[in-house]
């Protein structure tokens, strides 16, 4: 029963041990673009979320996305609205792409009515992040949505071009 107990708990700790060092290790690699990205939603969520992290599904026994309120509750994905997904969605590809075009060439952002689940605060979040990774890619927006248009020239004056067809 000793001998048993022993292994038990060696195998136990050394779970805990090496959860500890994956963990770690995720959080390393992954650290700038989730940081970017977190910024991001954080913004375009007017706050509501601080930052995006990382939680290890047991059931699954794989790492999922989770939003960190500002009162530090995690919610996973399916726990957050369309909106709230969309937006997720939108600071991840941006994080991203501002990300590869410090290190390559750069390539444009082609969105296609990608605020039609935002609110007006949102939109204009999300406008204002396209201007900001417009320093190293160009993003390019379709909306047959004039009041996207108008916030965009409100929020960004002369570093706008908008072209109607």
């Amino acid at each position: 029963m000793e001998t048993a107990a022993r292994d038990y708990l060696t195998l136990a700790l050394s779970v805990i041990m090496l959860n500890r060092v994956i963990e770690e290790h995720r959080a390393t690699q992954s650290a700038p673009l989730m940081q970017s990205a977190g910024t991001l939603f954080q913004n375009l969520t007017g706050g509501a979320f601080t930052r995006i992290d990382q939680e290890f599904d047991p059931e699954n026994d794989q790492p999922q996305l989770v939003g960190v309120r500002n009162t530090g509750e995690n919610v996973p994905i399916h726990g957050l609205s369309e909106g709230q997904r969309d937006q997720l969605y939108l600071a991840l590809r941006l994080a991203y792409l501002d990300d590869y075009a410090t290190r390559s060439e750069p390539v444009p952002f082609i969105g296609d009515d990608i605020f039609t689940t935002f609110d007006e605060e949102s939109t204009r979040a999300g406008l204002l992040a396209l201007a900001n990774v417009g320093i190293h890619l160009q993003p390019i927006l379709f909306t047959h949505h004039r009041f996207v248009a108008d916030i965009a020239l409100e929020a960004l004056g002369d570093h706008v071009d908008i072209i109607d067809l």
